[in-house]
């Protein structure tokens, strides 16, 4: 059970039920959090600002999506853990070779793109100077352009700093999660975070 009641639908007003239905449709975040955060304004302002980040921008949504669940597996955020984005499994994004996606670097079925992003998410939840380095932005450059790096990293800020407090909500808890995919026990990395 969530430690914040979601909104009872009584409750709800034409920006929050506008969230939520979005929520429904593409699938992340699903409405079961955003009925929690459209009770605050702030809440709301976050999330059209994290729907932007997710489903616009220079990189491809399916990137993104790769990205976010990794990140979320590795701090054992039961409700991100198990969220998926409808628009990422229409882009090819199946359960497969998302497990496939932990040994990024040999993955059969990602681009250059997804791999480097993926190492990129590896390292920012590592700790913090671990994407202060040259060498990384070098790597980064090699096939991101300097408006997608800024888009990867800000994304990934936001999927560590916010995956943290959508944990603690417990809308979904990391035994949940693991009961509905037995595979994040047994192969969730040991990342810190």
């Amino acid at each position: 059970m969530s430690r914040l009641e979601p909104i009872a639908t009584t409750q709800t007003d034409d920006e929050a039920r506008a969230l939520i239905t979005e929520a429904e449709e593409k699938g992340a975040p699903d409405p079961r959090i955003m009925r929690i955060l459209v009770r605050s304004r702030t809440g709301r302002v976050w999330a059209r600002y994290w729907n932007a980040l997710l489903h616009e921008g220079a990189l491809p949504h399916r990137l993104k999506e790769l990205c976010r669940i990794r990140m979320s597996v590795a701090h054992r955020c039961g409700y991100c853990s198990t969220v998926r984005s409808s628009r990422a499994r229409a882009e090819g994004l199946t359960e497969e070779l998302l497990w496939q996606a932990f040994d990024h670097e040999t993955a059969d079925g990602l681009s250059e793109q997804e791999k480097t992003a993926l190492w990129y998410a590896d390292l920012f939840k590592s700790g913090e100077g671990a994407i202060d380095d040259d060498a990384v932005f070098a790597r980064l450059r090699s096939v991101f352009s300097d408006e997608e790096i800024i888009e990867l990293g800000l994304f990934c800020a936001e999927v560590e700093g916010v995956g943290r407090f959508a944990r603690s909500l417990q809308v979904i808890s990391w035994d949940e999660a693991c009961a509905i995919d037995p595979r994040l026990a047994a192969g969730a990395p040991e990342t810190g975070g």
